[in-house]
Order: C-alpha cells, then sequence, then structure tokens
C-alpha cells in the first residue's frame, strides 16, 4: 500500500444492484455508489462502483467484499462436478437423509427431496471405520486408495468430499485418505468434514462438506479473478469476504470454507443495523432489508444478533455458525403474476438488473413491485434515481394494464395496489419466521428498514403487525456495504465433548476448551491479529436428558463449577419453551468458541450537514386514497426536524414512504426515527 492509503472499502453485490461505500479517513466523510450488477460477472460490478467513485485506486487501504458467488453457484447448479468419499456402507446417506416436518410437528409425506448434488456413480466407499468413543477398528489399505484415485481420475471429478462416519471423534482415517488423494489427484480440492464441521449429524456433516467441494472451484475462481483484477488497477489493500457468521474472513479462509458465504450480503446489512441501533440508543430491533430482488429479515434481542447452527441452503443440511436471517424472493424487481387460481402472486421470478422492471425502459414488459410504486406516486419521475435512471411510467401502466387484460379488469392502480398488499403480507410472514416462530413478539422490537426498497415498505409491514417503532438509518440503500466495512474478522471452532454434568470435571472441559483457544490464536496471528486485539468467546450447547436439540449456553472459563451454566441453561431454556425441567439432568454436547480479530473501525458521524431546506415539494400519493403528500429531501434535513405522514423522503438510494399516523423525528445520529400512533395505542 501506498503512503496516501486513506480509503475503508465496503462493497455489497446484490442481485439487481452492486453497492459500495467508503470512508476517506483524511476528509472524515462517507462516499457512496450504486451500479447495476452484472450477473456471472460479479467483479467487474465491482470495478464499475470504484471506477464510479472516482477514488484512486492505490489510495484503498482496506477491502470488504459481500458476495452472492456460492449461494448463485448452487442455486443455478453451476458448481463442480463433486465425488464424496465415505465409510463403507454410508453411501447412501445423501440419498436417505431425513423427513420433512410440517408446522405443527406432522411430516410431510409431499415433500419431494432435490436431487443430491453428488449421483450414486461418484459416492464412493472404503473400508475404514472409526467407533463412536474414537477408536480406529479399522484403516483403508494402500491398494483401496490408489484404485480409488484411479476411479475418481476417470470420472473427471472437479473436487472431492472426505466424510467417515465418527470423524468428530477421531479424525485419523479422514485426514490420512484425504492426503493420500491430494497426492494423487494433484490439483483437485478435497475437502474433509472434521476440518470444515466436526460435528455429530452424519447426514447433516456429509451434505455440508458435499457443499463445501461443490462450490470451492467456483469460489476459488471468483476470488483469483477478483484479487487479479483489483491487484491489476493498483489496489494494494488486503480483501477481505463477509461471512455468513457476521464477521470478515481472508480470501484465504473463504477458498477453505466457502459454505460460510452464503449470507455474505445479508450479513453486512444487520451488522450495519446493529451499529445504526446503538448510535440511536435502540436495543432489540427486527432488520429488514428490502432489495431488487430478495428480501432478508433478522431478529437483533440486546444488539446481539441471533445465531444458527443447523441451517439450511435450498432444502440442503448446512451445519455452519450463521446469522439467523430468513430470506423471500419478494424485492423491487419481483415479478407480479397470475396464479392457477386466479390470485395475483409476487416473485420469486425477478426482473433482475437487465432488463429489469417496466418502468426502467430497458425492454422489461412485466410489471414488478417497483412499477406498482410508480404507479401509486411513491417514486419520483422528476428526478432519476442512483445511476442517472429515470422511471418511465407509461410502461409501468402498459405492463398492468396487460396484466389487467388477463384478470378481466382495466384499473391498474387497484391492480398495483393489490400487489403491494400481497408482497406486504409475504415479508411480514418473514418477520414473523424470525420473531413469532423463536418466541419472540415483534411488537417489542423497532423495524429497521434498509436496502434499496426497505425503507418503502418498511412502515406498511410494521402496520401489518403490530409494530409500532420503526428506525430508517443514514445512506439506506448501502447499509449492507457499510456493515461490512465496519466487520470484523471472526473464526468459529467447535468440539463434539461432554456428557452428563454429573460425570464431567470443570477441569476436563476447561482442558478442552483451552485447547480450541490455541487454535483460534493462532488462525488469528495467521489472519495478521495481534494478541492484544483478539477476543475470545465460549458457549457450551447443552440439553436435558432424553432431548435431541441443544441451547447454546454462554460460559465463563473462568467460573470454579457449573452451577451458573446449569442455571443459566434453565433459565433460557425457560424463556425460550415455557418450562424449565430444572430436576432433570443436563447434558454438554459440543463446546463452541467464537475468535474475534478486531480491525480498525472509523468513527463515522451519520448526521446530515443539512445544508438548506428540506422541504422538496409535494406529490398526490395513493394510500388506500390519493392524497397530498409532503416529499422531503433527506440530504437537508437537521437533527430534531420533525413531520409527520403521509410524506415521502427522497436521498441518493432510497425512498421512505410514510403513511398517515406515522410521526418522524430526525436523532442526532443522522436516523429517521419513527413512531405510530392511530389514537388507540
Amino acid at each position: 500500500m501506498t503512503a496516501r492509503a486513506r480509503y475503508i472499502v465496503g462493497v455489497d453485490v446484490g442481485g439487481t444492484f452492486t453497492d459500495l461505500i467508503a470512508f476517506d479517513e483524511a476528509e472524515g466523510r462517507l462516499l457512496s455508489a450504486k451500479v447495476p450488477s452484472l450477473p456471472g460477472e460479479q467483479w467487474r460490478g465491482v470495478l464499475d462502483a470504484l471506477t464510479e467513485l472516482g477514488i484512486a485506486f492505490d489510495a484503498i487501504r482496506a477491502f470488504v467484499h459481500g458476495t452472492t458467488i456460492a449461494t448463485n453457484a448452487l442455486l443455478e447448479r453451476q458448481g463442480a462436478k463433486t465425488a464424496l468419499v465415505t465409510t463403507k456402507g454410508f453411501r447412501d446417506v445423501l440419498e436417505i437423509g431425513k423427513g420433512r416436518r410440517l408446522v405443527g410437528g406432522l411430516f410431510d409425506t409431499t415433500w419431494q427431496r432435490p436431487a443430491p448434488l453428488v449421483p450414486r456413480d461418484r459416492r464412493h466407499e472404503v473400508g475404514e471405520r472409526i467407533d463412536a468413543d474414537g477408536t480406529v477398528l479399522a484403516t483403508a489399505t494402500e491398494s483401496e486408495i490408489e484404485a480409488l484415485a484411479g476411479t475418481l481420475r476417470r470420472q473427471g471429478v472437479e473436487a472431492v468430499a472426505v466424510a467417515f462416519v465418527h470423524s468428530y471423534r477421531n479424525p485419523e482415517n479422514e485426514l490420512a485418505v484425504a492426503a493420500a488423494l491430494r497426492q494423487r489427484l494433484n490439483a483437485v480440492p478435497v475437502t474433509e468434514s472434521a476440518v470444515l464441521i466436526p460435528e455429530r449429524g452424519e447426514f447433516e456433516r456429509s451434505s455440508t462438506v458435499v457443499l463445501n467441494a461443490y462450490l470451492t472451484p467456483v469460489m476459488t475462481k471468483y476470488l483469483g479473478t477478483l484479487s487479479s483484477e483489483l491487484s491489476g488497477r493498483g489496489i494494494r489493500a488486503p480483501v477481505n469476504i463477509m461471512g455468513s457468521n457476521g464477521g470478515a474472513m481472508t480470501l484465504e479462509a473463504a477458498r477453505q470454507r466457502c459454505v460460510g458465504t452464503f449470507l455474505s450480503g445479508p450479513v453486512g446489512g444487520v451488522g450495519g443495523a446493529v451499529r445504526a441501533a446503538e448510535a440511536a440508543d435502540l436495543g432489540d430491533l427486527i432488520t429488514f432489508d428490502m432489495g431488487g430482488t430478495s428480501t432478508d429479515v433478522a431478529l437483533v434481542h440486546g444488539r446481539a444478533p441471533r445465531m444458527s447452527h443447523d441451517n439450511q441452503v435450498d432444502a440442503y443440511p448446512l451445519q455452519m455458525p450463521q446469522l439467523d436471517i430468513h430470506t423471500i424472493g419478494a424485492g423491487g424487481g419481483s415479478i407480479v403474476w397470475i396464479g392457477p387460481d386466479r390470485t395475483l402472486e409476487i416473485g420469486p421470478q425477478s426482473a433482475g438488473a437487465s432488463p429489469g422492471p417496466a418502468c426502467y425502459g430497458r425492454g422489461g414488459d412485466r410489471p414488478t413491485i417497483s412499477d406498482a410504486n410508480l404507479l401509486l406516486g411513491r417514486l419520483p419521475t422528476d428526478r432519476p434515481l442512483a445511476g442517472g435512471l429515470v422511471l418511465d411510467v407509461a410502461a409501468a401502466e402498459a405492463a398492468f394494464r396487460a396484466l389487467g387484460t388477463a384478470l378481466g379488469t382495466d384499473d391498474p392502480v387497484a391492480l398495483a395496489d393489490g400487489a403491494l398488499a400481497v408482497a406486504v403480507a409475504k415479508m411480514a410472514g418473514a418477520v414473523r419466521e424470525v420473531s413469532v416462530h423463536r418466541g419472540f413478539d415483534p411488537r417489542d422490537f423497532a423495524l429497521v428498514g434498509f436496502g434499496g426498497a426497505g425503507p418503502m415498505h418498511g412502515f406498511m409491514v410494521a402496520e401489518e403487525l403490530g409494530m409500532t417503532r420503526v428506525l430508517i438509518p443514514r445512506f439506506p440503500g448501502h447499509l449492507s456495504a457499510l456493515g461490512q466495512m465496519m466487520a470484523d474478522l471472526r473464526r468459529d471452532f467447535v468440539k463434539a465433548w461432554g456428557g452428563r454434568l454429573g460425570t464431567l470435571s470443570p477441569g476436563a472441559l476447561k482442558r478442552e476448551a483451552e485447547a480450541l483457544r490455541r487454535q483460534g490464536v493462532g488462525l488469528l496471528l495467521d489472519d495478521g491479529i495481534a494478541r492484544e486485539r483478539q477476543r475470545h468467546a465460549f458457549t457450551i450447547d447443552m440439553r436435558y436428558a432424553g432431548q435431541s436439540y441443544t441451547l447454546g449456553i454462554p460460559w465463563n472459563f473462568d467460573d470454579p463449577d457449573f452451577g451458573p451454566l446449569r442455571r443459566a441453561f434453565d433459565d433460557l431454556h425457560a424463556a425460550t419453551f415455557g418450562f424449565a425441567d430444572r430436576a432433570n439432568e443436563a447434558e454438554m454436547v459440543n463446546i463452541r468458541l467464537v475468535s474475534i480479530g478486531d480491525v480498525d473501525k472509523p468513527v463515522l458521524d451519520f448526521a446530515s450537514p443539512a445544508a438548506g431546506d428540506p422541504n422538496a415539494g409535494g406529490r398526490s400519493v395513493w394510500f388506500g386514497r390519493w392524497l397530498d403528500t409532503a416529499i422531503f429531501d433527506r440530504a437537508r434535513m437537521p437533527a430534531g426536524f420533525a413531520f409527520s405522514g403521509p410524506a415521502i423522503v427522497e436521498e441518493a438510494g432510497g425512498t421512505s414512504v410514510v403513511p398517515p399516523g406515522w410521526s418522524v423525528t430526525v436523532d442526532a445520529s443522522g436516523a429517521l426515527v419513527c413512531g405510530f400512533d392511530d389514537g388507540t395505542r
């Protein structure tokens, strides 16, 4: 890096737009850019956004990137030709899997499991075996490995996953076979389940390691191209990738653990929302990130996002730590269509960035959520959006009239209003998924709306759920990129260890935990994080004897006995499920460690410069009927400025639609703090 390096950059590549935000350390200001994403060549959108900012590439000091490469490759089935090597007798674990339960607990007998990513002819067995206590019962022979390597070469595999029974307890056999295959298969990447995720659950662990192997060549190619293109343009700053666990990871870590990037983009938004909530002195929030293709929601309790270790991606189990984010296919570009029962449907198909919604004037002719908002007066026709885009209301109307013809109606406004109602119902359902279904009442939380379309729909979603507080942070259209720019490095570790508390000793637990901590310290040192900038926190997965599910309980390494841990488990079980079986024996299942490497973060001033009058005129907007609505320029709003709906707040990268009944105050942090009062609450 050069002596003049002064910019910290965060970039989020979405399905429709690529958002980039840069902090200028010399002048203490934020710069932002939004450009169309380029499907199949995400790195070009990154370079286009950097070019639009007009900053010298060699002046970039740090660079964090959120990417959808892994997600898109899986959804489009564009991963590598993968083989699975497993223990004799376990070839069909991926095929057998597990059933799917409906809400209420019954099995869904009509559910069709998607085809395994590895077909049966590329699933190979070897004669090894590890007992449940870690004892080696049999090892693969040299002749077996030699024959297997020959078969894999003939099949032309591009990646190999190795998952042996009980390797989480003893990885010896798995590591030996993986090393032998690497030696014989040259450049073909090999992933071992015991290295990736050493946990119980044969099906989940096998699925996770297959996903990682399937995506490794795709991710490696993308990261190599990105690094090469950035380096070729003079960027010498270290490039980190946003991880699904809410922290950043180095390029090398992302290559090895690419399944840890499935939520690379959305988690940046959650991190940015937490920062905005801190600045506005809010603790409990539900994040509402609506972009052009999808809507992502997450619950944050006490400014700590909820984590999940038992996940699914496109119906494939994923046993990796990630933020508990629920995603639905409802975004500004989501297409409005007619279902088999002659009702309106929204998404998940999207018009994307090209051709985009009909109102973009780029050849799209199908109605979308953006077209509906334009017809209802919620988007401007007299000023360009980000990227200089001027919306075409006539094209939007034509798209809805064509839809109306198919339905036998000639009222495009009614159709647009109905489409928004359907979209809001779907998005409210997503919020219930992360709140009500997890034991939380959404009315106890503030809704934080961001993304290009979040501030436009957040108030309607809040009303649907009975929520009375909404927060619209500064730079809502770039909040995911902002969260990535502020992300610390993070490494996660797990050790399958435990038993009933009465059979364990605190000393044994501490020895196992200390071994994990040494791993965390060493890897963060390898990542360039000094010891004094490291933080390490433990949780213990616990359950009552006889249960099959666990709760993660924070554990203080210095506790002299298990008393505080047991009490914390009982209390959390009561808070989560409504009861605590304090007379039953509790047991430990896993030790987990989160190792954080603190990075230099800018001190941000989100307050608006408030240069001039924020009033920007008015227009007629549909809120069940046409209402005269004030328009405000957010860039000119001073702290303390207050107004009530109906109103529209316009800014670069986003539009906030404030319905009647809502009052808004500009916080000292620059956020719009909004409250609802219809006179009955």
